[in-house]
């Protein structure tokens, strides 16, 4: 019982789980089929590289497009942000202008009034300077020798604070008070700045320079009297921090920097970097290369080696506001999303091209198959098979399968000629049997017409016979009674009985040699031999010989029994003839019926 039991549970089929090596395989199957992807190996492989780069030539000419969008939009802004800063650097040139317009105007209106007290244009100053923009450090009137005072030669009251706006405790800096006038220090009319900007007599702004720790610009306004006569000229200091400070902020989505430049090249403001000393464009990347490019009447837009570099210059002065945006601040975004769709369309496109691909390969596995059966019946195509994909594989046993085919065409045309050479030979061959079985159902029923006249025939000479028979065994009894008469016939007439005897002899040979006949001719030979009976009697009357007469009354005897033995044979050979001639007639009307059937097959 127990053996029982263990052998049905032997037969029991059991499913195990894959063990390691069984995962081991399928996990290295899968690795050799990625493999065979990755390197164009199959035909699933060049699908999805074609598939996947014609997208990703798409998506790369989408990105492309809408980098030159958000190329111009940032040109655009760029555009919008840097004629903010150039209109909100040309207030606080005009600021200044103004400011030291103002006082040339008032220092100008106390001359004409006779205003000679020194004193009257430092107030004038300090109270200017007092209501003076946040920006503005530094304000001073300086005449030329004896210009606003007479009785004076020089003057020149000069106000300034350290640093322009509140301190860090929230108080405005102390003004201060310097007179370049007196032995003290520098004297003005003595120095460098008044052979530079008193004496050419301008309207003049100054490059950047460095004063008591602050880098300053100055702006210079000739006085003239109503009469043209030069008094001085007044100036005006502003904090470059201030400049600094405007144009620190981020030109595009919190990226790139503005710096402001002189028409020389001297970099006025660099939020970028501001705690480096005096510097020009040649000290600024990818600026150098464009400096002489760009043009003081005009706005202008190029791309360096690091970013977008947009200018625009500062109305009424012969400065350059320069705005830079790298090319990650326009480019990340666009590079980010084009990542995360690529991503996304890499993954739905794997999937959906696997997915299509692995239909496609259960419908072609099958169609393979039999290919592969082929290539090994095929040495040519079994040298090239193990080296091609699967497409391949189906082209190379299409194309032989092709091949064969036209060949097997070829051979099947070949036949198809001789088949027609052998139908024309056949139709050929047909009508000349037709014209045969025409003519021979003619000449049939010629042969049974024919036949039919020869049994008629037949039939008249079989009568005739009869007749002759009849007449001969007359004829015969005749003979006999005549050689009885003859007996008693007289020797004389012997010559009638050897004429008689001619005409019995020529009797029989006309029935001897006449093949058909007739009573005419039988009545004809009977009147003569009445005739020669006449004769004899005549004769008889005349004694002829006896003797004769009866030996040639035996010769008639003899000549009427074989003329009546050659009548019977010829009527035996109507006979024969008349069966021959119906087995004749048998024969023709069954060739005939043949010959109609082998021509309605024909047909």
């Amino acid at each position: 019982m127990r053996s029982k039991v263990s052998s049905a549970n032997s037969t029991t089929p059991t499913t195990t789980p894959a063990g390691p090596a069984q995962l081991t395989k399928q996990q290295t199957n899968w690795q050799k089929n990625l493999l065979g992807w990755l390197q164009l190996h199959s035909f699933g492989g060049r699908l999805f590289w074609m598939i996947m780069l014609g997208a990703l030539t798409g998506i790369g000419g989408m990105a492309f497009l809408f980098s030159e969008m958000i190329k111009y939009q940032a040109e655009e802004q760029v555009r919008s942000t840097l004629d903010g800063k150039v209109n909100a650097i040309a207030s606080v040139t005009e600021a200044a202008e103004t400011l030291a317009y103002g006082l040339g105007v008032s220092a100008t209106t106390l001359h004409e009034r006779k205003a000679q007290y020194p004193d009257t244009y430092r107030e004038l100053t300090l109270q200017l300077f007092e209501r003076r923009p946040e920006f503005v450090v530094g304000l001073g009137l300086g005449q030329r020798e004896n210009g606003l005072v007479a009785n004076q030669a020089w003057l020149f009251p000069y106000y300034w604070v350290n640093s322009p706006g509140e301190n860090s405790s929230g108080r405005q800096a102390p003004v201060q008070y310097e007179d370049f006038a007196d032995d003290d220090g520098e004297f003005y009319p003595e120095s460098q700045r008044f052979r530079e900007y008193f004496l050419p007599q301008k309207e003049v702004w100054t490059d950047l320079y460095t004063s008591k720790n602050n880098q300053l610009l100055t702006y210079y306004f000739p006085l003239l009297s109503s009469e043209g006569r030069w008094l001085g000229s007044t100036l005006v200091d502003i904090d470059a921090s201030y400049l600094r400070d405007l144009l620190d902020v981020p030109v595009f989505r919190k990226q790139g920097n503005f710096i402001l430049l002189t028409r020389s090249g001297q970099v006025i403001a660099d939020p970028a970097d501001a705690d480096a000393g005096p510097q020009t464009y040649e000290d600024i990347a990818d600026l150098k290369d464009f400096w002489y490019d760009s043009t003081f009447e005009d706005t202008g837009f190029f791309e360096g080696e690091a970013g977008y570099w947009a200018y625009a210059s500062v109305p009424g002065q012969d400065w350059l506001v320069f705005g830079f945006v790298p090319y990650a601040a326009v480019f990340n975004r666009i590079a980010l999303i084009t990542l995360t769709a690529t991503g996304l369309m890499v993954a739905l496109l794997s999937v959906a091209i696997s997915l299509a691909i692995r239909n496609l390969g259960r419908r072609l596995r099958p169609v393979l198959n039999q290919c592969n059966q082929l290539a090994k019946t095929d040495d040519n195509l079994l040298a090239q098979w193990d080296n091609q994909d699967d497409l391949n594989q189906l082209s190379l046993a299409f194309f032989n399968m092709l091949e064969k085919l036209n060949l097997n065409q070829e051979t099947i045309r070949r036949h198809e000629q001789k088949i027609q050479t052998e139908t024309l030979h056949a139709g050929q061959v047909s009508e000349q049997f037709e014209g045969f079985a025409t003519l021979f159902s003619d000449q049939a029923e010629e042969q049974q017409m024919l036949l039919r006249h020869v049994q008629e025939l037949g039939a008249q000479l079989t009568n005739n016979s009869q007749s002759v028979d009849i007449q001969l065994d007359a004829l015969s009894t005749m003979g006999r009674a005549l050689d009885g008469e003859l007996r008693r016939v007289p020797a004389h007439s012997s010559e009638t009985l050897v004429m008689l005897e001619q005409q019995l002899q020529e009797l029989s040979r006309a029935i001897n040699r006449v093949e058909h006949p007739s009573a005419t001719q039988l009545q004809t030979l009977a009147s003569l031999a009445s005739q020669n009976i006449a004769t004899l009697r005549a004769h008889d009357r005349r004694w002829p010989s006896i003797d004769s007469l009866q030996q040639q009354t035996g010769n008639i005897t003899k000549a009427g029994e074989v003329a009546a033995e050659g009548a019977r044979s010829m009527v035996d050979t109507s006979r024969s003839m008349t069966e021959k001639l119906t087995k004749v007639e048998r024969i023709a009307n069954l060739l005939t019926q043949r010959a109609k059937s082998v021509l309605s097959a024909l047909d």
